[in-house]
């Protein structure tokens, strides 16, 4: 019996033979025994030997199919799509189905004894825990998780664990399988993407509708409506319940109805793609508004119907005051004709009616322009200004601008010109209407108190603000073009004690007169500037290098050294100048702090002479009262 447990049937036969091979022996050899107790015996044996074989022929079955069984599955789990694997309780892998291979790139034999977590991106890591965690209290968990694949990329991978559970019901282990799902999640959250984005169009679209200020409407093909925004609703003076049945048609006289009707058949039809006009709206307290309509519709792929949409807007008042303007026009024409400013009206292009007065402005006849286009009696230098205007006014937009225009004697007038859209009663653009007036003493007294607010007012030299601005643009064209430029720092040697000795008076006019002298000693293109009671500076633009600058510092030395004459007498004065060449990418502050440092060190050195700035001279200087910039 206890060989049947572990022996095969032919095993358990020759045991049972060799039992009753000992019986029979030990009878013989036992003359006690007697033959009823040899039989019960016997009998006893084969009793026990035919239960001992039929046990083992079970337990090898059982055994045999245990084996198929087994290697059913494994057979199963090598061939599977899937990935099939099992693990320990901490996620160690003890085996993995081969298909391992297909879906990360990894051979099965190198993943046996790595945990789950080296497999999977680190963000994905704690979903893992959560997933094992479950199943180690004996349930089965299914998640989707990134895992990495050999080629050092990753994959989406929905992994399914089932607990492994011993007799008394404790988890030993961890079976589970691998599914790629990488194509699923990317569809699906392609589909996330194109919801979203189609999610986030159509807000656009109600926001678009709900606020906009225009009355939008979507309509079917017999003008029913589908849709319509708030302001639509109060142009029509209903709201959506009072729009159902009525059409877009209904809402207007028949009069505009049937102006309107061969527009909608046209679309419809898709002669044309869209229309526009302007019509009146009839509202329930029996009053009518005008709105400006322009309808258009849109189509399947196929090319059939989807709605139509009509977006219109309340132009009343456009239309009231365009009527009012109709019926006043001679009224108006009688105040152009008699205004003291000339008054015109452009047509296609042309001059097609202008005022008496331009004889009295200009010198010209009425007949002398009409006819001809505007750009005729302006300068060359103008006409670029005048096409800009023009194509401002053919937007519908107003235009008020100073240019010069030509006088019958051929001298260039300034004047101011105010011009805006002409539109007939219907609301369409019908030419250009404009009034000018002559503008010479405004521009001359704007153009000299633009040139009070950048020069000196004592010397007529550039003030200090502007020479600061200009120095400002040079120093940008030299960091662009490498333009060679210098800096003169110039200070009247002992300036302040001819003041205080001769007077105020004859210190301005000493002043002036070398302030003449260093301007008429320029260049044309350089400029001369009184940044101070008796500082000067001078920009040398173009020069070719610091001794071509030095050499005209010493000239302008010399020409402020010769005597002067003032009210006060012949009075000399002397210039002690610095000189320095402007740096590429310098700011102003740094350019002149140089020339003056050089300045100084010229009045240290015994005054009336020209210092250039070195990199030597500049570490030594230790000036108290050096330049300061302007705040």
């Amino acid at each position: 019996m206890l060989a049947a447990s572990f022996s095969t049937p032919r095993q358990v036969g020759w045991i049972t033979s060799l039992a009753i091979a000992l019986t029979v022996a030990w009878s013989l050899q036992a003359p006690q025994a007697s033959t009823l107790e040899l039989m019960l015996r016997l009998a006893g044996l084969i009793g026990l030997a035919w239960v001992s074989m039929h046990l083992a022929r079970e337990l090898q079955a059982k055994e045999r199919s245990n084996r198929q069984l087994k290697e059913h599955y494994q057979l199963l789990a090598e061939n599977a799509p899937d990935v099939v694997l099992s693990s320990d309780r901490d996620g160690r892998i003890a085996w993995v189905s081969p298909s391992v291979r297909q879906l990360l790139g990894h051979d099965a034999c190198q993943l046996q004894g790595r945990t789950i977590d080296e497999l999977l991106l680190e963000a994905d890591r704690g979903q893992l825990d959560q997933a094992i965690g479950r199943v180690l209290q004996g349930n089965s968990s299914l998640c989707e998780l990134r895992f990495r694949a050999a080629d050092g990329g990753s994959r989406w991978v929905s992994m399914a664990l089932r607990p492994v559970l011993a007799p008394d019901g404790e988890v030993m282990g961890i079976v589970g399988s691998w599914r790629d799902i990488q194509g699923e999640v990317e569809a699906r959250q392609a589909e996330e993407r194109t919801k979203a984005a189609l999610a986030a169009s159509e807000e656009r679209l109600r926001l678009t509708m709900e606020n906009a200020s225009t009355g939008i409407a979507l309509l079917d093909a017999s003008g029913h409506f589908l849709s319509i925004n708030p302001t639509g609703c109060g142009l029509l003076d209903r709201d959506l319940a009072g729009l159902e049945g009525h059409t877009w048609q209904a809402f207007s006289p028949a009069a505009d109805q049937a102006s309107e009707a061969p527009l909608m058949e046209a679309l419809l039809s898709g002669q044309h793609p869209c229309y526009r006009l302007r019509k009146r709206i009839l509202q329930r307290a029996g009053s009518s508004i005008w709105v400006d309509c322009s309808v258009s519709c849109s189509r399947r792929p196929d090319g059939s119907l989807a709605f139509v949409i009509a977006q219109f807007n309340d132009v009343t008042e456009m239309v009231q005051a365009e009527a009012a303007l109709a019926t006043s026009e001679e009224r108006y024409r009688l105040l152009a004709e008699n205004s003291s400013d000339v008054v015109l009206l452009i047509k296609d292009g042309v001059i097609s009616w202008i005022s008496p007065s331009l004889t009295c402005m200009l010198g010209w006849q009425p007949e002398d322009w009409i006819g001809h286009p505007l750009s005729r009696f302006i300068p060359a230098d103008e006409q670029p200004v005048l096409e800009r205007h023009l194509r401002t006014l053919a937007s519908g937009q107003t235009v008020v601008s100073r240019l010069q225009a030509l006088a019958h004697d051929h001298s260039q007038r300034w004047v101011e010109l105010h011009a805006s859209s002409h539109r007939d009663p219907l609301g369409r653009l019908d030419g250009i209407v404009g009034s000018f007036r002559t503008v010479d003493q405004e521009v001359a007294a704007e153009r000299e108190l633009a040139r009070r607010a950048c020069t000196d007012e004592l010397t007529g030299l550039v003030n200090r603000h502007e020479a600061l601005e200009q120095i400002t643009a040079i120093a940008v064209r030299v960091l662009r073009h490498g333009d060679a430029t210098a800096v003169l720092f110039c200070d009247l040697d002992n300036f302040k004690e001819i003041n205080d000795t001769f007077g105020h008076i004859p210190g301005d006019e000493l002043l002036r007169t070398v302030a003449t002298r260093i301007r008429i000693g320029l260049r044309s293109g350089d400029m001369a500037a009184r940044i101070g009671g008796d500082e000067l500076m001078v920009v040398l633009q173009g020069v070719r290098s610091l001794n071509d600058a030095m050499a005209i510092a010493e000239k302008l030395r010399r020409a402020v050294a010769e005597p002067i004459p003032t009210s006060a007498g012949y009075l000399s004065i002397t210039l002690s100048i610095g000189v320095t060449m402007v740096q590429p990418g310098e700011n102003p502050d740094e350019i002149i702090s140089r020339a003056d440092r050089a300045m100084y060190r010229a009045k240290q050195t015994g005054r009336n002479q020209v210092l250039p700035f070195t990199e030597q001279s500049g570490a030594a200087e230790n000036r108290s009262a050096a330049w300061q910039p302007v705040l």
